[in-house]
């Protein structure tokens, strides 16, 4: 009995060992095609001048959907770039809108995004991984117009180009942690703007965002 007991604990104790190992290097790790859909809160930040900033937009909303590759590079480490469709808006905050006497206005943008993200993931059963990741996410503006309604009339026009100040390319720095059970996947993600969006040397303009997203991987 003694001896039986011995060996449980023995055989207990390399399994414990294995399964350690596999969470922070699985010898399982192949590259995968994913997809990713979610939900896009726009962060506007300020629009600066001279060091006076301005809250001129408030939060808003879009989506996204795009595809991933997974590449293991070692042990659990992995770079995954991306493509993906947006559509986002942001809307005027109220002081403008009364200062320009508008009822309402906001932007609204269609785009790609390509993300290169490196990350780690933990794997603490078969099933169930922790993803933390981090770096840079181009975006590329297809069409974006401000759209404006001031005593019952209706108008949008580009603010790209001749007609607008903004530029088409922003880059953000994201930072993001997702949660996957066996093929599907929920994440959070926040970008940073670093790019200065207005087309002016001296008026600085960065967006931001937070997304949700769904996720399955093949």
């Amino acid at each position: 009995m003694k001896k039986l007991f011995i060996s449980l604990i023995t055989v207990l104790a390399c399994f414990a060992g294995a399964n350690a190992q596999n969470v922070v290097n699985n010898p399982d790790n192949r590259p995968y095609f994913g997809l990713r859909a979610g939900l896009d809160i726009a962060c506007p930040g300020d629009v600066k001048s001279d060091g006076i900033g301005i809250d001129g937009y408030k939060n808003g909303a879009g989506f996204h959907a795009g595809v991933i590759y997974n590449l293991p590079v070692v042990a659990n480490f992995y770079v995954e770039p991306g493509l993906s469709l947006y559509y986002n808006t942001y809307s005027y905050n109220n002081d403008i809108l009364d200062a320009l006497d508008w009822s309402s206005a906001s932007i609204r943008k269609f785009g790609f995004r390509i993300p290169v993200m490196a990350g780690y993931h933990f794997d603490f059963t078969p099933d169930i991984r922790l993803h933390v990741f981090t770096g840079p996410e181009l975006e590329i503006g297809c069409i974006a117009k401000a759209h404006v309604k001031a005593g019952g009339i209706s108008e949008s026009e580009s603010v790209y180009g001749d007609e607008g100040n903004m530029k088409r390319f922003n880059c953000l720095w994201d930072f993001g942690v997702a949660l996957s059970y066996q093929k599907f996947q929920i994440g959070f993600t926040g970008g940073i703007g670093m790019v200065n969006m207005i087309d002016e040397s001296d008026v600085t303009f960065h967006e931001n965002r937070v997304s949700i997203s769904l996720g399955y991987n093949f």
